[in-house]
């Protein structure tokens, strides 16, 4: 059954997800922070009112653990939806490869010399005859190489087992209804899935059939059945997907949502019918009293081929499916790359860019009621609980630094979170690409060898002297027909013992008809002794695939006699270029509409980097390319993710190392071919240009204690950031650090005139003292404005610093002058304060002059004429 909806949502899920549980506990921690504060605040009138704060970090909070709960539920969803997908598309990947060899053998001339025997002749079924004895060699010959079935069967149409590979039920008749189906179907096959006599206690018997026709085609003369290992392969499918550590339950389902394979037959056994969720959707489901996240997949065909409404179905403990979600994928990733990658990413959404964004102007908030608090305490000594409210302030404050800190934190863990998604992906259609071609090259190798023992073939080439213009055509007219059932292959040819070319099935090749072959693959294959062996050549540029780079699959040719000296050979030419970028492209991540990840690019290389195919059409096979040698030293079917710095980007780049299927590249295969397959998605549209002073926020002190012993006399000082200048200004006059509000820009003015604004029905100009002062570094985010007041002279403006810092006690004695090198654009500056040995922070503060300030402005007061009065002349208090 599924769960009702209203608790198949993020807030329900959210209880199971282990990885959010530390951030939950940091936020919760800060926010019974501000619940005290705000209480305690709400007593004062010192600026220490922070309930707008305290609910912007509410807000915030909820927004933070909402997105935080989402990633993980995607990784998750990312997951469950992969291997549902991937297990079925195999699969009919797989089956598709059948129904092609069932209506091939079905004409294998043997098979219907044997059943039109049998049709005339009953002594032809008797164990001892040698026609009989023969075909049942050739089928165990058949199954040697395509291991994928475990028996062939062939019967009349009357239903009688003529000859079968397995068992003594020769003689015996069935009543299955695929055999009338196979004789008088319109399609290439008949695919049977339920229970049959034809074999009998097995519980998922997959057979492919098709009718045996006479020699002149005039009628069909029995039905060939190819028995499929069907179980065997779903395991094997499955093994691939999911580690004995994984939690995630791996199912095929029928059309009825019955389970017909199942990776954990203990908890989803097949013949159970489980709940199928549909529109490509993740649910909560129950199934045998327990709680499961599940989705299901459709097959998305192969070459036009469905299968039979079969589906892929995976499900994952409640309890236990968010475990694989958190970032283990980015262990490897250096500090460096991961923080330029957590800068420059494009991958995350606006609503993730502005987490931070907005946990930083909370902060900025509260280093402004700090700050203003603070000058107010300074001004106003008839405050009462003065000693109070400066610790309060200091707590605020330190909250504020906290916030930040765990803000970032948790942001850093989304950030992660969304990046190991992708590492993740990669390295999942890795695994997809490699094991895809390697299931391909299964087949490849298996054709070669089996056509090589095709009695056509070895009657012309076991013959003494030149083969006849008249065998020559019969030749190629077989390997036509092959080549126009298997379009995989560019071109067949038989070559006879001395390497001469016989025969071609690409007419455009006719012309190396005659000629010998040099390549270095000809005479291993000729030395073949052994039906099982074949030979590969390198992956290289060919003539017999007009100059370009491909795979050539060789078998050697035996004669009628079984003797060991092969007498010639079949090569099939592999249409490497778009066969192999069609996996890479089956194999791309894909966007939820389904259309491709911008920028995203899958390879095919060899162990020293050399590309064998690029789903990018712009990287030519031949080329190396240039990333980590660690993608590329692994051992057969293991795996490896990174980050990497290509092509001015920053990549998730997923890789896999080739390990064969069933016996190809398997211990009794001699041919080895260390292929890996790459999957490459862009994170960045760039590298970070990190830069420490521009990236990192300034850490503020949040010792408010004064730089002085006890009984000094003391000088109060706000103080403020102008690029890596730490400034101060002193507290006799009136100071306030106002809210970012719109600025009027006012031309004709001085360069150090940043605009002017309203405050308080005042219309001020805006000092920039970076005009003034040496900068140094770029201000970080936004930038502060300050009012002061100057009572004696009634009057007031206001300045933009880059940040605000906090409020100093300084010891007079420990106030120097300005030396007189500091003259010039810092004038403005009245005197140092030099950090003791004994101090945590040993920046240098630079006093500055409101006095002298207040000279650089006097201009302004001629200007009348200009925009705003030149902000009325400096406005009078």
């Amino acid at each position: 059954m599924t769960l009702p909806n209203e608790q198949d949502d993020l807030n329900y899920l959210s209880n199971f997800m282990v990885g959010l549980r530390q951030d939950q506990d940091r936020l919760r921690d800060i926010q019974v922070k501000y619940d005290h504060l705000t209480l305690l605040g709400q007593m004062l009138s010192a600026g220490t009112n922070i309930t707008s704060m305290r609910e912007d970090f509410n807000v915030l909070a909820e927004t933070l653990l909402g997105q935080l709960a989402s990633e993980l539920y995607n990784k998750t969803v990312l997951n469950l939806k992969s291997t549902a997908r991937i297990a079925i598309d195999i699969l009919i990947r797989n089956l598709f490869e059948r129904t092609a060899d069932i209506g091939f053998l079905a004409t294998d001339s043997d098979i219907c010399a044997y059943a039109q025997a049998c049709e005339t002749n009953r002594a032809a079924v008797h164990v001892d005859d040698p026609q009989r004895v023969s075909l049942k060699a050739r089928f165990m010959e058949y199954v040697r190489k395509y291991s994928v079935y475990h028996d062939i069967i062939l019967l009349a149409p009357d239903g009688r087992i003529l000859l079968r590979l397995n068992g003594d039920s020769v003689g015996t008749c069935s009543s299955d209804p695929l055999i009338a189906a196979s004789l008088g179907t319109a399609d290439a096959y008949v695919e049977t899935f339920r229970p049959t006599d034809l074999l009998p206690g097995d519980e998922s018997p997959l057979i492919y059939s098709y009718r045996v026709m006479s020699k002149d085609g005039n009628r069909p003369v029995g039905v060939l059945c190819l028995c499929f290992r069907f179980q065997d392969e779903c395991q094997r499918i499955f093994k691939n997907l999911v580690t004995d550590s994984d939690w995630t339950v791996v199912t095929i389902l029928n059309s009825d949502g019955r389970i017909i394979a199942s990776s954990d037959a203990y908890q989803f056994p097949v013949g159970a019918k489980v709940t199928e969720v549909k529109n490509d959707g993740c649910r909560v489901t129950r199934f045998a009293g327990r709680e499961y996240l599940a989705t299901t997949q459709q097959a998305q065909g192969y070459q036009g081929y469905m299968g039979a409404g079969w589906q892929g179905h995976s499900l994952a403990p409640l309890n236990h499916a968010f475990e694989m979600a958190v970032a283990h994928e980015i262990v490897n990733v250096p500090a460096t790359i991961l923080s330029g990658v957590l800068e420059t990413a494009s991958i995350f959404s606006p609503d993730l860019r502005a987490i931070p964004l907005r946990a930083a102007s909370i902060q900025r908030e509260l280093n402004r009621a700090v700050w203003n608090g603070n000058t107010w305490l300074s001004r106003d000594r008839q405050t009462l609980n003065t000693s109070f409210a400066k610790v309060l302030l200091r707590e605020i404050g330190n909250t504020g630094v906290h916030t930040l800190d765990v803000f970032s934190q948790s942001t850093t863990n989304l950030y992660k979170t969304v990046v190991s998604s992708v590492l993740y992906n990669c390295s999942l259609q890795a695994a997809l690409a490699i094991d895809i071609m390697d299931r391909n090259l299964y087949e490849r190798a298996n054709d070669c060898r089996w056509w090589a023992l095709t009695s056509a073939f070895r009657e012309v080439l076991d013959q003494s002297g030149d083969v006849e213009e008249q065998q020559r055509q019969q030749l190629e007219v077989i390997l036509t027909g092959i080549n126009r059932l298997y379009t995989v292959y560019h071109n067949l040819l038989i070559f006879d013992r001395t390497a001469k070319i016989i025969a071609v099935s690409n007419q455009t090749y006719s012309n190396l008809v005659g000629k010998t072959l040099q390549a270095a693959w000809v005479m291993p294959t000729l030395g073949l002794h052994d039906s099982q062996g074949y030979c590969v050549s390198a992956f290289e540029p060919t003539e017999l695939y007009a100059g370009r780079h491909t795979y050539i699959y060789a078998a050697a040719i035996p004669p009628l006699n079984c003797a060991t000296a092969a007498v010639g050979g079949v090569a099939i030419v592999f249409d490497s270029t778009p066969q192999l970028r069609a996996m890479l492209l089956d194999a791309l991540p894909r966007n939820r509409d389904g259309s491709f990840v911008e920028g995203a690019f899958a390879i095919f290389a060899e162990r020293n980097g050399q590309i064998v195919a690029s789903s990018d059409q712009t990287i030519a096979a031949g080329t190396k390319i240039a990333i980590n040698r660690e993608f590329f030293e692994l051992s057969g079917g293991e795996g490896y993710a990174n980050i990497v710095e290509f092509n001015e980007r920053y990549y998730a780049v997923g890789s896999r190392m080739s390990s064969g299927y069933r016996e190809y590249k398997g211990q009794a295969d001699a041919y080895r071919n260390d292929i890996v397959a790459l999957v490459l998605v862009p994170l960045s549209r760039e590298l970070s240009r990190f830069d420490v002073h521009k990236t990192a926020q300034r850490q503020y002190s949040n010792d408010h204690s004064p730089y002085r012993t006890s009984g000094d006399d003391v000088l109060e000082v706000a103080t403020f950031y102008v690029g890596n200048g730490w400034y101060g200004i002193r507290l006799e006059y009136e100071i306030q650090a106002i809210d970012p509000q719109p600025i009027t820009q006012t031309p004709k003015s001085p360069s150090w005139v940043h605009g002017c604004i309203v405050h308080q029905d005042q219309v001020l100009p805006i000092i920039d003292l970076a005009s003034f002062l040496p900068r140094g570094a770029e201000a970080v985010g936004d930038r502060q404005i300050m009012v002061i007041r100057v009572p004696e002279k009634e009057m007031c403006f206001a300045v933009i610093v880059d940040e605000l810092g906090d409020t100093r006690e300084i010891a007079l004695s420990q106030l120097e002058e300005a030396p007189t090198s500091m003259s010039g654009t810092t004038a403005l500056i009245e005197s140092l304060v030099k950090p003791r040995g004994t101090d945590q922070d040993q920046r240098i503060l630079m006093i500055l002059s409101v006095q002298h300030l207040l000279e650089r402005l006097s201009p302004l007061e001629t200007r009348a004429q200009s925009p705003i009065g030149e902000c009325e002349h400096i406005c009078s208090c």
